[in-house]
């Protein structure tokens, strides 16, 4: 009968203090929802008070089944009045200091102004009421799990203490990573008080959640007292379900109530106040800001307020983004996990794929799959499945684009996955692709074009819009970088792009943005036809770069199938053409040039009709070329039509019409009618004056031409005058080392050396040779033309110590000399290599002589001069190397 009456009791005392401490709880949720946020004093109780209604409502369902003893109901007594107590104290206070909904302003200015001073109260009565919970709780527990004849012992847990819910096994061909592992336990080391956090980030497949895998067992193993949690980070919808699932296997919630208790805030507050001990929270696959810091759960909070901060507690974050890894854990550094070393890499292809592997052929699939280790496992798995050798599977990888593109989008089982047991390189990059369109479209378009460039060096001239504000590009790039999908330089002027990106990028474009292929090629195209340096009459040090800059995406974009064809792709090709084909006739490779040059002219005679004036241009260029391959009748025939054209479409004396009678006179000249050459750059001379002024750039040309064919002519004096006069002008409008004077002092020195003023002629190569080294560098075909006439002057002059210590000239130079498509250079580089000259890619043994001394025989004195007698012939009588 006492017990009954104990029990009746009980029950009506946690009747009144649950409608109590709701009451109290819902003023204070009523005015966060209402007004705004509770005051900070009061933001830890209203945290407290649903897990007292809990414990109490539980306790209560137990006593009224008959289940609770009489021990049970003593010990619960005091607690039940202290809770009463503290309900109450609070109340107080809350009637203080909390506005309600109809408070005048000055009531909530006054109560606001006191609640700064309860702050220390309030924490006395929020301390207290965590107390009380733990004891409900342990009672609740054991009450619901002894045996009904067991008396209950005192106050021994019912589960273990310390836990370890990862949700995969250790990955047996994990490659030790030992730099990362040391970077986080670095991370780790904070001062007392603090909370230990790192970040890892990184490309897609890089190994971020394998390494965080492999750090939970080894720190299960190094501190067998520390929980260990795993929570997936992906979407709201994973972490609520994570969490759920630490709440019921901790038993903070039984499996039945998930349904009605708020989880995540029970296993926050859980493991802020309530577990014992240290513990480990991964949390994995951090890859969206919107889900992680903005979208809100089924409480109405993000996902980034509800993890537990405390010093007790250790996070390890892995995400794509370094910028939301810097996020995570600002004011440290977050710690990028790079691709694999080729030890590591080695490592991982032999643990992936047993038997024998020559060290050549692992080396060669490791770089063609960039040390990545989900490309490298995805890999293993075909040639295992398939049973392929590496050869095999280089040979076919190997085969085209489309191969390449088929071999990322084949799915495998990876460890560690286990919510998407098939993966692929192409499917786990796709992620990101989708998670960078949703929050940033600039950036995915950014991605989108690059696509289409070499994956190297991407200009950002060729990236950024016409009229884009520098700051929205510079944000759409930073996304890029950040999810490690691209690479930009210390100035942030151009991007690398990894191959498989670049590859898994296109695959996306075919398969979720169906038709979009051909859309950014086309910009692609149509950006470099914007931006490609249009041709010059003379080069410049920025033309130069920029056509080193430009020409591998050029020659990428120009090599592209279009699925569709039409004028606007046609015209914006043929602008390109003209534009690469210019400066590959400058560098040297002039066959290359021609065809290109051709191109353009068919396209825009095709679509625009001859008398275009973008027509008259590929023409026009194309005729001035062809002269200089040998193809001088060619020249003749081509200029005249262009010259007629010319003279109808824009007149007689238009800078353009001038221009192409100067350049068909030129064709005159290198085709030997000198006399004609000479009347015709006359004309274009005294026109020029007239039209451009005296001191133009162009009527200066006008009048170096004309020195050249004077010089042919044998008029060297006038020649001379005439060069001396374009130099002088140029000097003073353009500077001394302006590059458009260098041809004319090359000239000037070619002119005093068939006058027989030698020591003139040299110290002009000499001059010449100094500056074009300093603006071109060694092996540019500019600098090889006035090195081989110097060393042919010295020769001429016997001082073969001369061309001794010059023989040394290529020494060190790592670039080519471009001079397989170059006749003119290519012979010009054989006399070179007659005089021991070695340039860069040359055999050790290829050089023909070992250099020339002053008692060199008769013989070979007589085989040079031969060479150079057949240079001359070749190219013509009156000429060694002349520059146009």
């Amino acid at each position: 009968m006492a017990e009954a009456l104990a029990v009746v009791g009980i029950v009506s005392s946690i009747i009144q203090v649950v409608e109590f401490s709701t009451r109290v709880a819902e003023r204070l949720n009523d005015f966060a929802s209402t007004v705004g946020e509770v005051p900070r004093a009061f933001r830890h109780i209203q945290t407290e008070l649903p897990l007292i209604i809990d414990s109490l409502r539980r306790i209560k369902n137990q006593a009224e089944s008959g289940s609770v003893e009489s021990a049970t109901t003593t010990a619960v007594w005091p607690v039940l009045k202290d809770c009463q107590r503290e309900i109450t104290r609070l109340q107080n206070i809350l009637d203080k200091t909390v506005p309600s909904v109809g408070d005048s302003s000055w009531e909530r200015r006054k109560k606001a102004f006191l609640s700064l001073g309860k702050d220390k109260e309030v924490e006395e009565i929020a301390d207290s009421l965590s107390r009380y919970v733990r004891v409900l709780t342990l009672h609740q527990a054991l009450e619901g799990s002894k045996p009904d004849s067991q008396v209950p012992p005192k106050y021994e847990p019912a589960r273990p203490r310390y836990f370890t819910l990862v949700p995969f096994d250790r990955n047996a061909h994990f490659v030790d990573r030992e730099d990362v592992f040391k970077q986080i336990e670095d991370s780790f080391k904070v001062r007392k008080g603090s909370q230990p956090k790192a970040a890892l980030f990184g490309l897609g497949g890089i190994g971020k959640s394998q390494i965080a895998l492999e750090y939970c067992f080894r720190r299960k193993e190094r501190d067998p007292e520390c929980s260990v949690f795993w929570v997936h980070a992906a979407t709201i919808a994973r972490f609520e379900e994570t969490y759920k699932r630490i709440a019921t296997e901790c038993g903070i919630i039984a499996q039945e109530e998930e349904a009605q208790v708020d989880a995540t805030m029970l296993v926050q507050n859980w493991l802020e106040n309530r577990h014992e001990g240290r513990w480990l929270m991964v949390v994995d696959n951090i890859d969206d800001t919107e889900v992680f810091f903005k979208e809100p759960m089924t409480n109405q909070k993000t996902v980034s307020q509800c993890i537990p901060r405390t010093w007790k507690g250790s996070l390890l974050f892995t995400t794509r983004s370094r910028d939301i890894a810097i996020d995570l854990i600002l004011p440290a550094q977050p710690i990028p996990v790079p691709v694999l070393t080729k030890s590591e890499g080695a490592e991982l292809l032999r643990s992936r794929l047993p038997g024998n592997h020559s060290e050549e052929h692992i080396i060669e699939l490791l770089e063609e799959l960039e040390y990545i280790p989900l490309a490298i496992t995805q890999a293993a798995a075909f040639m295992s499945k398939r049973r392929r050798t590496i050869p095999q599977y280089l040979d076919l990888y190997r085969k085209s684009d489309s191969a390449r593109v088929r071999m990322l989008s084949y799915e495998f089982s990876d460890h560690g996955r286990q919510y998407n047991s098939m993966e692929s390189v192409a499917k786990t990059w796709t992620i990101s692709f989708e998670s960078i369109r949703r929050g940033n479209p600039r950036s995915a378009d950014l991605l989108s074009l690059m696509c289409y460039f070499d994956r190297h060096a991407v200009p950002a001239a060729l990236l950024a819009g016409e009229d884009e504000d520098e700051l929205d590009f510079e944000d759409a790039v930073a996304v890029l970088c950040a999810f490690s999908l691209i690479e930009s330089d210390e100035a942030g002027t151009s991007f690398d792009m990894h191959n498989l990106v670049q590859l898994a990028t296109k695959l996306w474009l075919i398969d979720e943005n169906k038709g979009e292929e051909d859309k950014w090629a086309f910009e692609a195209l149509k950006s470099l036809a914007r931006n490609f340096p249009a041709p010059l009459h003379h080069t410049t040090p920025e033309y130069w770069q920029l056509g080193r800059d430009f020409l591998p995406h050029a020659q990428l974009i120009l090599a592209h199938p279009f699925k569709t064809q039409g004028d606007q792709i046609e015209l914006a090709r043929a602008t390109l053409l003209f534009s690469v084909s210019r400066y590959l006739h400058w560098r040297g490779a002039v066959m290359d040039a021609k065809v290109k040059n051709e191109e353009s002219l068919s396209i825009r005679e095709r679509i625009l009709g001859e008398k275009h004036t973008d027509t008259l241009r590929s023409m026009g260029q194309l005729a001035w070329m062809y002269p200089w391959i040998s193809m001088e009748q060619e020249g003749v025939n081509l200029g005249q039509r262009c010259l007629e054209l010319r003279r109808q479409v824009l007149g007689p004396e238009h800078p353009e019409t001038l221009d192409g009678l100067s350049d068909l006179a030129m064709a005159y000249q290198m085709q030997g009618s000198l006399l004609i050459s000479e009347e015709m750059q006359r004309q274009a001379y005294e026109a020029s004056q007239r039209v451009n002024g005296p001191e133009h750039l162009d009527t200066l040309n006008c009048l170096s031409h004309l020195a050249s064919v004077l010089d042919d002519l044998g008029r060297y004096k006038e020649a001379e005058a005439e060069l001396r006069k374009v130099i002088r002008i140029k000097s003073r409008v353009l500077g001394e080392e302006s590059s458009s004077i260098l041809s004319e002092m090359h000239n000037l020195a070619f002119t005093l050396e068939h006058q027989g003023r030698h020591k003139e002629s040299e110290e002009v190569y000499r001059q010449v040779l100094a500056l074009k080294t300093k603006i071109y560098g060694k092996t540019h075909v500019e600098t090889v033309t006035t090195l081989v006439n110097l060393v042919l002057l010295l020769q001429d002059q016997m001082k073969y110590f001369d061309i001794q210590e010059l023989s040394g000239w290529f020494s060190g130079e790592a670039e080519l000399v471009q001079e397989n498509e170059n006749p003119r250079l290519r012979q010009a580089m054989r006399i070179l290599r007659s005089f021991s000259f070695r340039p860069p890619g040359d055999a050790a043994g290829e050089s023909s002589d070992s250099g020339y001394s002053d008692d060199e025989g008769e013989e070979k004195l007589a085989a040079v001069a031969e060479e150079k007698e057949d240079l001359k012939r070749e190219e013509n009588p009156n000429k060694v190397l002349e520059v146009a």
